[in-house]
């Protein structure tokens, strides 16, 4: 009986083993972009009415994006049953590749007019109603493949045909608490989106007077509603607008809304109930809020009649009034003329914007916010302008110390702060983007490649050494010299 010689089997067997990895790891690479399937995107007509006789029905038919790689060898056009799932050509087109950019392709016409699909499917029963057009992405190799596809709906009726009108949307918002959180403090935003039926997401952004929007995160509609909590409202003066972007943009459009005037307080701004209307007298109570604030363009809370440049822009919230009364706003000196001011439902002056005129003179200004109407509720801003003296600070053995301490305080404070606000955005764009839906199939297929070159690395040592052709030096000292 003739035996295999040994020195040749088990580097027949890994270079076996090689192949076999090497053919797994190309068919799991190529399942990646053969099996890609679902809607990619919005189909666009070059026209948008006709007649369902019209041959082809759409002489030309693009898109905003590509095929999947391997999957755009032709396109056609199908039009789908609305109630049983069964779909007909329209129109086929292999002038591809459509897998290498946007497709804006011709449409030729399949086999029959939409009219005679419509015969085949209906009879003589009416054929009003909406239609899903679909655009797939065809496997020239493997044409019974699930398709990808791009999407429109047209409306029928009788002979003619439209795009189908997408409904409207409306947006409302609420914040919880109302109004004048503390900064850093939770507040909870919820947006309900009507028509309830209308899928899609939610992005809120805080947008403040000559900043940059600040983004709140971006929700998917459940059952009609959107929550956000956050603790990253800016102090300030803002609006918290809510954008809606539907999942299908052929049957809802988009919509935004604004919950304007929405104020943030500082963490050590007491917050209380608003001072009764019309009462002008002083209180000692901490708990009741100051009854005019200034926030400067950041949104920071100004000190009590702080120092303004001319032309400089102050944010104003004033509180006390009548519900919804129109307020009187006049500067005690010059010929400015302001715009008025509008209180809330709660009585507020939400973010009224006032700007230093430019012409100003230089020392003490009163800017009143009174409510029009005789007895009515009336609030004084008081500010300076030009340079202020202070006195100069007696010398102090100490004040070194003391100021370093401090300085070194602040510094150590503000730039926690800084690094825990940046880390925290950092971490919330980074993870809102990409998709990770096929790196499963692209590292496996990595890991049985390299796999199979150390097995064909391994056949090719054992081999060379059995034939001699590779000797490994043996090391000083050892038995073998």
């Amino acid at each position: 009986m003739t035996r295999l010689a040994r020195a040749r089997s088990l580097p027949a067997l890994l270079l076996c083993c090689a192949l076999l990895m090497g053919a797994a790891a190309a068919v799991l690479g190529a399942a990646a972009t053969a099996n890609a399937a679902g809607r990619l995107g919005d189909l666009t007509l070059s026209v948008t009415t006709g007649s369902t006789t019209d041959d082809p029905l759409v002489p030309r038919v693009s898109t905003d994006t590509a095929c999947p790689e391997g999957q755009g060898g032709a396109v056609r056009l199908t039009v789908l049953h609305p109630t049983e799932g069964t779909s007909a050509r329209l129109g086929n087109a292999t002038t591809g590749p459509y897998d290498a950019g946007p497709i804006d392709t011709e449409m030729p016409m399949e086999f029959f007019p939409f009219s005679d699909i419509l015969a085949g499917w209906y009879g003589n029963e009416s054929h009003d109603g909406t239609y899903e057009l679909r655009l797939d992405c065809v496997n020239v190799l493997d044409p019974n493949l699930p398709a990808a596809f791009f999407t429109t709906n047209i409306e029928v009726t009788g002979d003619t045909w439209a795009l189908a009108a997408a409904e409207t949307t409306s947006l409302e918002l609420t914040a919880a608490p109302e109004n004048h959180p503390k900064a850093g403090s939770e507040v909870t935003v919820t947006v309900k989106v009507t028509p309830e039926a209308a899928a899609g997401e939610v992005a809120l952004t805080s947008e403040r007077t000559g900043k940059e929007p600040i983004a709140l995160g971006t929700k998917a509609v459940e059952n009609g509603t959107a929550v956000f909590t956050t603790k990253e409202l800016p102090v300030g003066v803002q609006n918290i607008r809510a954008q809606f972007t539907p999942t299908d943009t052929d049957a809802y459009a988009g919509s935004s809304n604004e919950l304007s005037g929405y104020t943030v307080d500082e963490a050590g701004t007491p917050s209380g109930p608003p001072t009764p209307t019309g009462s002008d007298e002083p209180t000692d109570d901490p708990s009741v809020p100051a009854d005019i604030d200034a926030l400067d363009a950041d949104g920071n809370l100004l000190e009590p009649n702080p120092n303004l440049e001319a032309g400089q822009q102050v944010t104003l919230v004033a509180r006390g009034y009548s519900k919804d009364a129109t307020v009187k706003v006049a500067l005690a000196e010059g010929d400015a003329v302001f715009e008025d001011a509008k209180a809330d439902a709660d009585g507020i002056v939400q973010g009224y914007p006032f700007t230093v005129p430019a012409d100003i003179a230089d020392g003490d200004h009163v800017l009143t916010l009174a409510e029009d109407k005789e007895g009515g509720h009336s609030l004084d801003f008081m500010f300076t302008t030009g340079e202020v003296t202070e006195p100069t600070p007696e010398p102090s053995d100490s004040a070194g110390e003391d100021g370093g301490a401090a300085a070194g305080t602040s510094g150590g404070d503000t730039g926690g702060d800084g690094g825990a606000a940046a880390g925290g955005s950092t971490g919330g764009d980074s993870g809102g983007g990409g998709s990770l839906a096929s790196t499963g199939t692209g590292v496996a297929s990595i890991a049985l490649a390299s796999l199979a070159l150390c097995c064909v690395g391994a056949a090719f040592v054992i081999g060379v050494r059995r034939k001699g052709l590779m000797t490994f030096a043996t090391p000083p000292g050892t038995a073998g010299d």
